[in-house]
């Protein structure tokens, strides 16, 4: 069997969730393939560098020139650039890619809006993987609600996804919204994990803070953290929160709001940090006396699979689809999602824990990870699904309204032609509020 990926994000730029998950899976998948092809690229990533790595893997970058020509065809979506960005990159990997002549099978997922140019030109078996998409993640940011892209993307998710051959999500709460949401069936499978190698010792000094690594954005749940560690006052731990800080409106960034919001908490009792390093980040975790997921809502999480294969306790909100491994108390703890007073309680509990308790409830996390995301039961699962993908594929027709929305054309659009139709008020009010700001800069 010969895949192609269509991947937003991979190697050597890894660290997001999404590449988490396919350096394990690819890795695991590649001795039962052919070939494997990764394409990397989105309407922000493009770059010349290709890579073969272990075992034959090749990696090749979405070629700048070619996102540029592409760009071009969609002049129509100029005026919402993101938008415009990522289906301009989805074709340009898929004339990159040479519309995948030399595959039995391709690989697109859901985030990246990658998956666009294989279904409307559906000559070859398509599996979406659901990682958590464009759409989803702005009904959780605040900052975006306010703009017409997530709208065009739940738009776009609505018309395309369900036309995929092969369905696959990583959470039952996930499979349960895509179900919902596209009347069709959607493959719940745990991902492949592989822990690292490393030399655990129990002895190692475990320093009294509790970690989290995550970006510092409103659905990874740093307020419900923050008003957990208000609840519990001066027997609160310390918690070092390690990520990137993200918008949290026009003015501010999500950090200095919640400085704002929990002047006594963030910035003191939790310190923010900004992201380590891959290669130092197990390290840090390591020295934690336990971890937080917080998150009120993630597809899965793949961080809390790096705290229980390294032998860190967790708790972990509902929220994120990890918990579906987590049975409370035994390898880990969890909690209603916005629940702080119930997080502030498991807080407080694991803090106190003798240290042979703790070590207990991480060993019966290592050995979940163990058993149930191992490439030997993984794998098998993913690969019947691509057989029957393969199997049960005919080509499929041309559809004409959805090659008018998405394929790319040569027709130039004037902007003019838009805004001659809008009343004149509105625009001298813009054009006089823009002036002003441009003047102060």
């Amino acid at each position: 069997m010969n895949i192609l990926f269509i991947l937003p994000e991979y190697y050597p730029h890894s660290g997001g969730g999404i590449s988490t998950y396919y350096l394990h899976y690819i890795k695991a998948l590649r001795n039962y393939c052919s070939s494997i092809h990764v394409m990397v690229g989105s309407g922000y990533t493009q770059d010349e560098i290709t890579y073969t790595i272990e075992d034959g893997i090749q990696i090749e970058y979405l070629k700048p020139s070619i996102f540029d020509s592409y760009l071009k065809k969609f002049t129509k979506l100029s005026l919402f650039p993101e938008y415009q960005r990522n289906v301009a990159a989805a074709w340009a990997m898929w004339d990159q890619a040479d519309q995948g002549k030399k595959y039995d099978l391709i690989e697109c997922t859901d985030f990246g809006l990658g998956y666009i140019p294989w279904i409307i030109n559906h000559h070859k078996p398509v599996v979406t993987r659901l990682h958590g998409s464009f759409g989803q993640i702005e009904l959780k940011e605040p900052q975006l609600k306010q703009y017409l892209n997530g709208d065009l993307n739940r738009q776009t998710e609505l018309n395309l996804l369900s036309q995929s051959d092969v369905l696959i999500t990583h959470s039952e709460a996930n499979q349960q919204f895509w179900k919902e949401m596209i009347n069709k069936d959607v493959t719940m499978l745990y991902p492949v994990f592989i822990p690292p190698i490393i030399e655990f010792s129990y002895n190692e000094e475990k320093l009294d803070f509790a970690i989290v690594c995550a970006r510092i954005q409103q659905w990874k749940g740093p307020d419900i953290l923050c008003k957990a560690i208000q609840e519990l006052g001066n027997n609160a731990p310390k918690v070092k929160w390690y990520g990137k800080d993200t918008a949290f409106s026009k003015t501010s960034s999500k950090s200095e709001e919640l400085k704002n919001e929990y002047p006594t908490v963030w910035g003191s009792k939790i310190t923010w940090h900004s992201a380590l390093p891959n290669n130092q980040v197990l390290a840090e975790q390591k020295k934690a006396k336990f971890a937080i997921v917080p998150s009120t809502w993630d597809m899965f999480n793949f961080t809390c699979l790096e705290y229980m294969s390294a032998g860190i306790t967790v708790i972990c909100s509902d929220g994120a689809g990890v918990s579906e491994l987590i049975e409370n108390g035994v390898n880990g703890f969890n909690y209603p999602k916005n629940d702080f007073s119930s997080l502030a309680k498991n807080i407080n509990y694991v803090n106190a824990l003798p240290e042979h308790e703790r070590e207990n409830i991480a060993d019966s996390a290592m050995v979940t990870i163990r058993t149930l995301l191992s490439p030997e039961k993984i794998i098998p699962q993913n690969l019947d699904l691509y057989h029957h993908g393969i199997n049960n594929f005919k080509d499929k027709s041309s559809n004409d309204y959805l090659n008018a929305i998405y394929k790319p054309s040569d027709t130039p659009f004037d902007i003019g032609d838009f805004l001659d139709v809008q009343p004149l008020r509105p625009l001298l009010q813009y054009i006089f509020k823009r002036i002003k700001k441009k003047i102060s800069l």
